[in-house]
């Protein structure tokens, strides 16, 4: 008596059970990696206008499961891919993009008798650059993407926080990459703190009067103006894979310390001269008004003009 062999319907359990794992796989690594910033940031949107894929795949499945399971398979595979490709290219929604892309926000948080702030900014990748000159206390403009800027006061002391826009719909930050720029008012002593993804960040302090900043991003390039300090300022920069550029406006002076994995420290500044992964002007030592610069990263390049 003979006896039917169940492989080849094993067989074709098996390979249709692989899709669902393979779709939540791809899925959650695109949205992973814009949470990182490595793509723009993915929005639930997005993620949900893939609904008709399922159909696709349970199609397939149908018409070619049975007879064929490999080129099945295949299919449901290219299948993934155009979807997956479709919400990286399309990170606010296959029909909000168009209409997000052109999105441009202006904040203004006025002074209010403010005479110190400290300000926070944060999103995933994009060009972020922050600088002083605000006709208010801060002003702020974003392209691609609403923002959502929240203030807290306590006497003359403001907290400004400046962050992509959510709303009931959003699982992760709105919309396409983004350029954020944000400025505050010369005149009041300020601390600054930007926090992103991959991106690129200018953070220009030449006319702020800061107590301190605070850059942390991803993979990225990275250009810092440093200020002319009123006392000793820290400013610490952490970043991945980055290529880091700090200016040493004439008459400052400074100290630039790196710590991390394979990193490259340079000068073009006559002033500064690199010395056992380090750098600093003649007079930091002894001077009253200096800048403190530490930066902290992986495979990074770090020069000094």
């Amino acid at each position: 008596m003979s006896v039917t062999s169940p492989e080849p319907a094993r067989e074709r359990r098996s390979l249709g059970g692989l899709i669902v794992p393979l779709l939540l796989i791809a899925v959650g690594v695109v949205v992973l990696l814009g949470n990182l910033g490595y793509l723009a940031p993915i929005s639930i949107r997005a993620v949900l206008s893939l609904w008709p894929l399922v159909l696709v795949l349970v199609g397939i499945e149908i018409l070619l499961a049975r007879r064929q399971p490999f080129l099945s398979l295949t299919l449901q595979l290219l299948a993934i891919a155009a979807g997956i490709a479709l919400v990286a290219s399309q990170p606010a929604g296959l029909f909000g993009a168009a209409s997000s892309g052109a999105t441009t926000t202006d904040e203004s948080v006025a002074r209010d008798g403010a005479s110190s702030l400290e300000l926070r900014v944060s999103g995933g990748g994009g060009r972020y650059e922050v600088r002083g000159g605000a006709a208010g206390l801060v002003d702020a403009r974003s392209t691609g993407g609403e923002l959502e800027v929240r203030t807290e006061r306590t006497g003359d002391a403001a907290e400004v926080r400046v962050s992509p826009a959510h709303d009931r719909f959003e699982l992760f930050s709105l919309g396409v990459p983004r350029e954020v720029i944000v400025q505050v008012a010369s005149d009041v002593r300020t601390s600054v703190h930007v926090e992103g993804g991959a991106g690129e960040f200018f953070i220009d302090l030449r006319e702020v009067d800061t107590s301190g900043a605070s850059i942390e991003g991803g993979a990225g390039e990275f250009r810092v103006v440093l200020p002319r300090p009123k006392g000793s300022v820290p400013v610490a920069i952490q970043a991945g894979a980055a290529s880091v550029t700090i200016e040493v406006p004439d008459g400052v002076e400074a100290r630039v310390t790196t710590r991390g994995g394979a990193l490259s420290l340079s000068s073009d500044n006559a002033r500064l001269e690199v010395r056992n992964g380090g750098a600093e002007t003649s007079g930091y030592a002894t001077a009253t008004d200096r800048v403190t610069v530490s930066f902290e990263g992986g495979a990074a390049s770090v020069r000094i003009r």
